[in-house]
């Protein structure tokens, strides 16, 4: 075999080889053990378990249920676009993938079969990052987890919040055959008899 013909096969066994290695890193399963308590209504099943693992990394120290946390981030975005769903579900898979953990942190394990300090460092990395949209990433992912643990009054012992100072009335509902009813004067909505 000429040398020329032996560098040529050793680079195409090396680019298989390292593109094979990749695929196996990118296709590692994370942790499949947590699972959804109720149906899901914005996430893809794949996600939750990470979500999962964020939660539990961003609330340690209070009292929020990593599980039940990652179901509220669910509900609350429902009313997100589909297109921001995606993306976050894109993040997720992000996170979670073997071989952009190798790229990015040194470690090719999914985030969720990482220990909890492994995990911290994970998430500190993106938040540190030179790259705009992993920061954006990491800031989202934590506003999400923040909110709907303190969105709750359960939680808001924690931070020594007594809760709001005057409750808010619910609004009677709308019906389409009576007129809204707005500072006390009945007043007609476009559209609508009154």
């Amino acid at each position: 075999m000429q040398r020329r013909s032996l560098l040529k096969v050793s680079l195409a066994g090396a680019v298989a080889l390292s593109v094979g290695g990749g695929a196996g890193l990118a296709l590692w399963p994370g942790d499949t053990s947590v699972r959804p308590q109720r149906p899901l209504l914005s996430l893809p099943e794949r996600a939750f378990p990470v979500l999962v693992a964020v939660a539990a990394r961003v609330l340690k120290g209070t009292t929020a249920n990593p599980v039940e946390i990652a179901h509220r981030v669910d509900e609350a975005l429902r009313y997100a676009t589909p297109e921001s769903r995606s993306d976050l579900a894109d993040v997720f898979g992000l996170l979670e993938n073997g071989l952009t953990g190798l790229m990015l942190r040194g470690q090719p394990r999914p985030f969720t079969l990482l220990d909890e300090r492994a995990q911290d460092e994970a998430l500190l990395a993106w938040r540190d990052s030179r790259v705009g949209l992993l920061r954006g990433a990491y800031h989202a992912l934590r506003k999400l987890c923040l909110a709907a643990h303190y969105a709750t009054p359960s939680s808001w012992a924690e931070v020594g919040y007594g809760g709001p100072a005057i409750l808010k009335p619910e609004p009677p509902p709308l019906a389409a055959d009576k007129p809204v009813v707005v500072d006390g004067a009945a007043r007609s909505v476009e559209g609508m008899p009154g």
